[in-house]
């Protein structure tokens, strides 16, 4: 065997001489792995930091605006018979008086039409309209077909779209249009608090978070000076009604599958002010539960925000390959090799994976002991990319019983 010059017990690859450092395959073998292993968290852990102030657009205490403008707020829903009057009921308890709520039935058929004429009937604020089976124009998703129908119907000079899954606080709305307001933002988003019932959904929830941010940069959502970097979250995402009239509103992205990200793309790209915050305490959403729903669920959620595009999804899962898994592969060439700087750089790397983990769940409000299951929830998220590409092959997704091509073509600039 050869010796280094700083103290590494090589391999038994080839020598490359430097004056007085040998340097063989297996240096520069390590020193990638430090680059790509621990390095690379290390400025992961950065960037989370970074992103966690950059999102914090809501000013504290609340500033005084000079008047509240009217609000529409427009629900989108489809077979949530489970889930809508609860809804429902948080949208009438907001403590916003200028306010109407306008719920479109998506052709549901599991009795969800029923329940919100129940309540229309009881509370006048709140209108129903109807979709029929045959009513979704071609090229049209029917969620977007649905905030279409009910932005065309609403009065108020901002629009709120939520999805029925959600509960908002009594003031959400007031959140959201007083930032909007007061710092002159033209669409104002708000990450919700995603709840968690089981061990999948606990274990994925922070996880699928963490790679949605980095694969969208999201921590660029915000900065003018990036103008292709936008996202917004569809739990609470609050337009001004003339901007939207001015960028083509829903009918513009219509073909594109992940409305809220395509509606935020669009009013930066056109020169407007879109900003995603956070807004924990004012939303609340429960995505999946069981592994399965998570598997489908966030298999989904990634490839429809890339457009159907193979790259994101294929840069993630190198990152987990390269940044994760090959912690195993230092620990296990150090035990070979008896090199005990690979087993430190390999339980540095832990420790950094683990901090940059921990960080993450404590900032989302989740159980922090989910954390320390990252090598079971790296695996399932190679599993859940997987499918996004099983996905983008197929050209589909299918959403709340309905199948939606991934490869409709744009028909708008």
């Amino acid at each position: 065997m050869s010796q280094v010059g700083w103290g590494v017990r090589c391999g038994r690859g080839n020598v490359l001489q430097s004056g007085d450092v040998d340097w063989t395959i297996e240096s520069f073998v390590f020193i990638a792995y430090l680059l790509a292993g621990p390095g690379a968290w290390g400025v992961f852990w950065f960037a989370m930091m970074k992103g966690r102030s950059w999102l914090s657009i809501r000013i504290k205490p609340a500033p005084a605006i000079e008047r509240f403008p009217p609000v529409s707020i427009v629900l989108p829903a489809r077979n949530e018979v489970d889930h809508i009057e609860a809804c429902c009921e948080s949208l009438l308890r907001q403590d916003y008086s200028h306010l109407e709520i306008i719920v479109v039935n998506d052709r549901s058929t599991d009795g969800t039409g029923d329940v919100l004429d129940a309540i229309a009937a009881r509370e006048p604020r709140l209108r129903v309209i109807h979709v029929g089976e045959n009513d979704l124009p071609e090229s049209w998703f029917g969620k977007t077909y649905a905030m279409h129908l009910g932005s065309q119907r609403a009065a108020g000079e901002w629009l709120v779209f939520t999805d029925s899954d959600c509960r908002l606080a009594p003031s959400a709305v007031r959140e959201g249009v007083v930032t909007g307001e007061s710092r002159r933002f033209d669409l104002v988003s708000f990450v919700p608090k995603f709840e968690t019932r089981g061990f999948w959904d606990g274990l994925m929830t922070p996880l699928g978070g963490i790679a949605t941010n980095a694969l969208y940069a999201v921590i660029y959502a915000n900065a003018s000076q990036v103008p292709k970097v936008a996202f917004a979250c569809g739990q609470f995402l609050a337009v001004r009604k003339s901007v939207y009239d001015r960028v083509g509103g829903w009918s513009a992205v219509r073909h594109l599958p992940s409305d809220d990200v395509e509606m935020a793309r669009l009013l930066k790209r056109n020169g407007f002010r879109p900003r995603l915050g956070w807004g924990m305490d004012l939303v609340t959403a429960h995505m999946y539960s069981s592994g399965p729903e998570v598997w489908r669920g966030w298999a989904r959620n990634f490839i429809i925000a890339s457009r159907g595009k193979p790259g994101r999804v294929l840069g993630g899962a190198a990152f987990v390959v390269a940044c994760v898994l090959s912690i195993y592969a230092a620990i296990a060439w150090g035990a070979w090799m008896h090199n005990w700087l690979w087993i430190t750089a390999a339980a540095v790397h832990g420790v950094a994976i683990t901090s940059a983990m921990v960080s993450a769940y404590r900032w989302g409000r989740y159980r922090v002991t989910y954390a320390l299951l990252w090598p079971i929830g790296s695996m399932m998220l190679l599993a859940i990319f997987a499918r996004s590409l099983y996905l983008c092959a197929i050209g589909r997704v299918d959403w709340r019983g309905a199948t939606y091509s991934l490869r409709m073509k744009s028909q708008t600039t």
